[in-house]
């Protein structure tokens, strides 16, 4: 194989059932021969669905990209058989909006109550005791807790089956298979077919964007802030002490920071201010 260990961008893998996050993600490392990969958004054994993988430096970022939504359908089975699947969506209709959730005992993450959102939440069949679903919530949401919550209404009940459809803009249309990406690297006869299997972080990333200017390219690889006459233009709006990203004239993410200044207030300040503090470089 082309040597790879430098690639940097992230990998669209339609996760099986079986498996572990961590072991897809560790194949994924040996197949395109990185030092270092990563997943956003961890994903029980027996679901599959969308899940994304960092390569290299592109690890940087995972900590944005688990923030955003993410779509499920799955199966959930009720203990007592409910009247309709209208008496079903009456209870879900309960949990759409703001929640409070407890881990499960088998998380990683401490064991306290927190706030999630559930933006829909909706019955689509019915099937005696099963009932398939659709939700999308917000990142670190517990669709498993979420079923047992509905279930206790029916006599108890368990989640089935889940499979993650959606994360961010990206679906599980856009991803490809293990066997797919495995035999698909065995073919790639040079480094540009074998980048076509990779996003590169301007396509994964949804933060606020920043042009800077050629001249202080070489500073921010450096690690050294950005001043505001280093900054070409703003693409998006964003407030002071957002995470924003840092692009070439190409277009590409070059390092990742924290706005000391507004977009508003830009065009206000004097050039020799801090504009961004550079926490991540990429380049």
């Amino acid at each position: 194989m082309q040597n790879t260990c430098e690639l940097c961008g992230f990998v669209l893998v339609d996760k099986p059932r079986g498996p572990s996050s961590h072991e897809i993600t560790t194949y994924v490392k040996k197949l395109f021969n990185a030092r270092k990969a990563g997943h956003a958004g961890t994903l029980d054994p027996k679901v599959s669905g969308v899940m994304i993988i960092g390569l290299n430096k592109a690890t940087k970022l995972l900590r944005f990209v688990t923030k955003d939504k993410k779509k499920y359908v799955g199966v959930m089975k009720l203990h007592n058989p409910p009247k309709s699947i209208h008496h079903v969506q009456a209870v879900m209709d309960k949990f759409v909006g703001n929640i409070s959730q407890i881990p499960p005992k088998h998380s990683a993450v401490a064991k306290r109550k927190r706030m999630r959102q559930v933006f829909t939440f909706r019955a689509l069949e019915m099937d005696g005791r099963k009932i398939l679903f659709e939700a999308q919530v917000q990142a670190g949401t517990y669709i498993r807790n979420l079923c047992v919550d509905v279930a206790k209404s029916f006599g108890g009940g368990y989640m089935a089956e889940l499979r993650r459809t959606h994360v961010a803009k990206f679906s599980e249309y856009d991803c490809v298979s293990l066997p797919y990406l495995a035999d698909s690297l065995c073919e790639c006869k040079s480094l540009s077919q074998i980048k076509s299997l990779i996003k590169p972080c301007e396509q994964i990333l949804t933060l606020p964007v920043l042009k800077v200017r050629r001249n202080v390219l070489e500073a921010i690889c450096r690690g050294l802030p950005l001043a505001v006459s280093g900054v070409a233009f703003a693409e998006t709006r964003f407030a002071t002490g957002d995470y924003v990203s840092l692009s070439d004239d190409l277009g590409r993410i070059i390092a990742v920071g924290i706005a000391n200044v507004s977009s508003s207030d830009l065009p206000h300040v004097a050039q020799e201010t801090i504009a961004v503090h550079v926490k991540i470089v990429l380049e």
